[in-house]
């Protein structure tokens, strides 16, 4: 009885805190920065920083992450990273990962961007968290960055002008 007992507690403070990861705001990712590592024939690779806020009043432990980002309405890049990093409690962190676009891709992102002077963009993914039982967090961001001749002060992107995010 007394065995059975501490088995319905133990349980309960199993449940108790799964209630309480049901509670997780999932993370706020945005698009922090965009550089050009290399460029082939037939591949092109970026590191693009992504800024991880957390809303939560507890850290974050976060395990690894994909995201596929659009151009224009249009699959740019994607990749992912196993990079381990824990948010602190309503802070925030940046983490570089690696991005992979084919030349196809490329080429239409040039064509289309022509003498627009702004860059929609929408990034999307999973977050995996770590602890006790592991979880996926899909998140989605949109935002538009602003396109400005190149003489510095801010991120190349690749297109002879210019990142500065609006």
């Amino acid at each position: 009885m007394r065995v059975r007992g501490l088995a319905i507690i133990a349980m309960l403070v199993v449940l108790t805190g799964c209630a309480a990861l049901d509670k997780t705001a999932p993370p706020q990712i945005t698009l922090s920065d965009i550089r050009m590592l290399e460029g082939g024939l037939f591949e092109q690779r970026f590191q693009v920083d992504l800024r991880i806020r957390n809303p939560n009043d507890f850290d974050l432990p976060i395990d690894g992450l994909t995201f596929a980002l659009e151009l224009n309405g249009s699959d740019f890049a994607d990749g992912v990273s196993d990079q381990r990093v824990t948010v602190p409690r309503l802070g925030e962190a940046v983490v570089p990962v690696t991005a992979s676009t084919t030349l196809l891709q490329m080429v239409q992102q040039a064509m289309r961007l022509g003498e627009r002077a702004d860059l929609d963009y929408r990034l999307s993914g999973d977050i995996f968290l770590a602890g006790l039982t592991r979880r996926t967090v899909p998140y989605e961001r949109s935002g538009r960055l602003q396109l400005v001749p190149e003489t510095g002060g801010g991120t190349t992107g690749g297109f002879g002008r210019t990142l500065v995010p609006l």
